[in-house]
């Protein structure tokens, strides 16, 4: 390597033992700070705090990138065994039926590319995204569905094909390294700018990362190493029918308030604060219990999720199915749905095919109650679920809430959503890499035959079916689209199975880490 190239990556090694170390006291100051943990002081819980740290299923893995030993705690899945409570090896983990899984892309040049499914019958592909240099996209796939990416100035330059193979995710186009051919590297390495070889190397460095991290986990590294841990509290999963409990002063409301007291709410930032002692919004509408009880159990502990009866009254279902009748429903998008400019070659069009429309916490006070709920729930400050003034979670710089306005959806006689993740890939220029952390269904009705909400690849020891949950009036499901080490959780895939009689209303709310982008 030359002097030039040697100063180069000398310096790349810096900056990456940097920003490793950043990264550790960035997630470090978000729990010191209180991001995590500031919800409100009258919301009480089973786990302490110490308790949703030392989550048992993270271990220490060491590394080394090149420039000398490293750890880093790793989340690593217990033996299914440990999921009924059983000694490691009691039990053997059924394979699902299903066989699907997160595939992403990699665009490691500095050309913006375009992603393509591939047919593989001689049509032209279906546009999936619009990649800028060293951006990443994804997709939930199959193995042996096939993939290419093309120059985004002609899609019959094709740059690169993959075939899904699992248990491999992640897939890389990079053109500046050339297999078995230094010095046509060296020369690729040396047109690029400065900005440019940074950008390449963070990608060598991630992508070598995710081999160990494979190798010590089981699993593929989503995201692009280091990504900070969690700033939010991820309830534990330890084994199935584990119950926690957690209380809030959001008490049900169990009358319907008058229409003119239904109004929009027009308070800003901090200005909307309840502090402990206040009642809450429209009080003596609501039950006459001080506080509510919400119990957690644990549906499935890989992933992540849990069931929450009750989590809406009566007389709040009714209010919001009273909104629908002036609301108009739009078909479903999914994810990513930006990139893909023609309709006529779209695969997933039929991913989804339900109607829905966004209520934001800012349309009554009803809606503004069911957000506080959620935010003791998941255990995080409600301000953080709503623009803030610039004093509140001063740490943060980004003063927008970290939930998207709730999703209002409604599935009629045969409409579905197919197996998918609710989480994307960040913009690379986004060193803390945003994405949607946790997600809260809320169901509306229920007695319609299909229609549940399916975890077809939940790990357990009783069949390769998919865990589904009815839909109850009522009734809540928790689950985190994120692993305590900061890792895309896979296993998050999920599903509405389609409604074969009668129809399906939910609501779902989806929160960011560690902000909404």
């Amino acid at each position: 390597m030359d002097g030039i190239n040697l100063r180069r990556h000398r310096a790349q090694r810096q900056r990456r033992a940097a920003m490793h170390i950043t990264c550790t006291l960035l997630a470090l100051a978000l729990l010191l700070l209180g991001v995590a943990s500031a919800q409100s002081p009258s919301s009480q819980c089973s786990l302490t705090d110490r308790e949703f740290a030392n989550d048992p299923a993270m271990q220490t893995m060491a590394f080394d990138l090149g420039y000398g030993p490293q750890e880093f705690r790793a989340y690593v899945q217990p033996d299914v065994s440990a999921f009924y409570q059983e000694p490691p090896g009691s039990r053997t983990a059924a394979t699902p039926k299903h066989n699907g899984h997160a595939a992403k892309f990699v665009n490691m040049s500095t050309r913006r590319v375009r992603l393509f499914w591939d047919p593989k019958d001689g049509r032209k592909g279906s546009p999936m995204s619009i990649m800028n240099p060293f951006n990443s996209a994804g997709t939930a796939s199959f193995p042996g569905h096939a993939f290419y990416m093309s120059a985004w100035e002609d899609e019959n330059e094709i740059l690169a094909r993959f075939v899904v193979d699992p248990p491999t995710s992640v897939y890389y186009y990079d053109p500046i390294t050339v297999e078995g051919d230094e010095e046509a590297t060296q020369r690729n390495l040396d047109a690029l700018s400065a900005e440019e070889f940074a950008s390449y190397q963070e990608h060598v460095s991630s992508r070598a990362f995710g081999e160990q991290y494979f190798e010590f986990t089981g699993r593929e590294y989503l995201t692009i190493y280091p990504r900070p841990t969690p700033s939010h509290k991820i309830w534990r999963a330890d084994y199935l029918g584990q119950e926690h409990w957690v209380t809030t002063k959001e008490t049900h409301i169990v009358a319907m308030p008058p229409e003119e007291k239904l109004g929009a709410i027009t308070q800003k930032g901090k200005e909307r604060l309840l502090r402990d002692g206040e009642p809450r919004l429209l009080q003596e509408y609501r039950s006459e219990e001080p506080m509510l009880n919400m119990t957690l159990k644990v549906l499935s502990c890989a992933p992540r999720a849990f069931e929450i009866p009750n989590f809406l009254s009566q007389t709040e279902v009714d209010h919001i199915m009273y909104l629908t009748t002036g609301m108009k429903l739009h078909r479903s998008t999914t994810a990513g749905d930006g990139g893909r400019a023609d309709d006529e070659r779209d695969s997933t069009k039929d991913t989804r095919t339900s109607l829905n429309t966004w209520v934001y916490r800012e349309k009554d006070m009803i809606i503004d109650s069911i957000y506080r709920r959620a935010a003791d729930l998941l255990r995080i400050d409600e301000a953080l679920l709503r623009p803030r003034s610039p004093d509140e979670q001063p740490q943060l710089k980004n003063k927008k809430s970290l939930a998207e306005a709730l999703q209002l959806v409604h599935y009629d006689i045969g409409q579905e959503y197919t197996a998918h993740h609710d989480f994307g890939y960040a913009d690379f220029s986004r060193k803390d890499q945003p994405a949607r952390f946790a997600t809260l269904l809320l169901y509306l009705n229920e007695g319609m035959i299909g229609g549940e909400t399916e975890f077809p690849r939940w790990v357990n020891a009783e069949g390769r079916e998919g865990l589904k949950v009815e839909p109850t009036v009522g009734k809540a499901v928790l689950f985190y689209s994120q692993l305590p080490d900061g890792n895309l959780d896979d296993l998050s895939h999920h599903a509405a199975l389609p409604v074969t009689k009668g129809e399906k209303w939910l609501m779902n709310l989806w929160v960011w880490d560690p902000e909404y982008n």
